[in-house]
C-alpha cells in the first residue's frame, strides 16, 4: 500500500508476498495461460469486499470498480514490485481509482470515514502493538457494516485468521492446520490481527462519529 516514508516503518505481517504470489505474478507477466483466471479466483472476493464498504455498498459501483481493478493490474503486471502482496498491490490499484473518480457529492459516512482513515490504517498496520480484543465487538448487530469495512482494510492474512476464529469458530490449532503454520505462529497473526482489527475498528467508528 502506498505510504509516505514517515509512516511506514515496515510491511505488517500478513502483507507480504506470498511464494504463490511471486510465481502467480511471473506467469501473468509471461501470459501463460489460465494465470490470469487465478488471479480472478484466487483474489475476487477480498477485493470485492475491499471495494463494496468503500462505495457505500454499491453494488453495481464496486462490481465495475473490481473490473477495472484487474483490467488495470493485468497491464501493469510489468510493474508489481513485490514490495507486498498481490491482494494488497491490487487493494492499492482499487483505492487509487476510487480518488480519482470521487463523486462531487458528499459521500455516504463509511466510505467518507475509510476514505479519511487511509493513511492511518496503513500506520496502524505497521505499528501493531498487543493489546486485547474483546471478542464480543464481532458479534455486535449494530456495528456490523463497520466490522465489514474494518475486515477489508487488513491484510488478507489477519483476515482470514480472524474470520475462522469468530465466524467458523475454530480453534488455534485449527487454524494452524488450515493454513499450514505451527501453532505458535497462528497464535502470533490472530493476535496481531486482533490488535489491527481493534486499533482500525476504533479509529473508523470515530472518523464516522461514532456507532449507536
Amino acid at each position: 500500500m502506498p505510504a509516505s516514508p514517515t509512516t511506514a516503518a515496515r510491511e505488517p505481517e500478513g502483507d507480504s508476498p506470498s511464494s504463490a504470489d511471486l510465481a502467480l505474478a511471473d506467469r501473468l507477466r509471461r501470459r501463460a495461460p489460465g494465470a490470469a483466471e487465478e488471479l480472478l479466483e484466487r483474489h475476487l472476493d477480498p477485493l470485492y469486499a475491499f471495494v463494496h464498504f468503500r462505495v457505500g455498498g454499491d453494488r453495481h459501483r464496486a462490481e465495475d470498480l473490481v473490473q477495472e481493478t484487474f483490467l488495470t493490474a493485468l497491464e501493469r503486471i510489468a510493474g508489481y514490485d513485490a514490495r507486498a502482496s498481490l491482494h494488497a498491490w491490487l487493494c492499492g490499484i482499487a483505492r487509487n481509482k476510487l480518488r480519482s473518480e470521487r463523486r462531487r457529492a458528499r459521500p455516504r459516512s463509511l466510505e467518507d470515514a475509510l476514505e479519511a482513515a487511509d493513511p492511518e490504517i496503513d500506520l496502524i498496520l505497521s505499528e501493531v502493538a498487543r493489546t486485547p480484543l474483546p471478542d464480543a465487538v464481532l458479534e455486535r448487530r449494530e456495528t456490523r457494516e463497520l466490522v465489514g469495512a474494518t475486515l477489508s482494510s487488513l491484510p488478507l492474512a489477519y483476515r482470514e485468521s480472524l474470520l475462522a476464529k469468530y465466524v467458523d469458530g475454530l480453534s488455534v490449532a485449527e487454524i494452524a492446520a488450515r493454513s499450514a503454520k505451527s501453532e505458535k505462529a497462528a497464535e502470533s497473526t490472530l493476535t496481531r490481527a486482533r490488535v489491527a482489527f481493534a486499533r482500525v475498528f476504533e479509529l473508523l467508528a470515530k472518523k464516522r462519529g461514532g456507532v449507536a
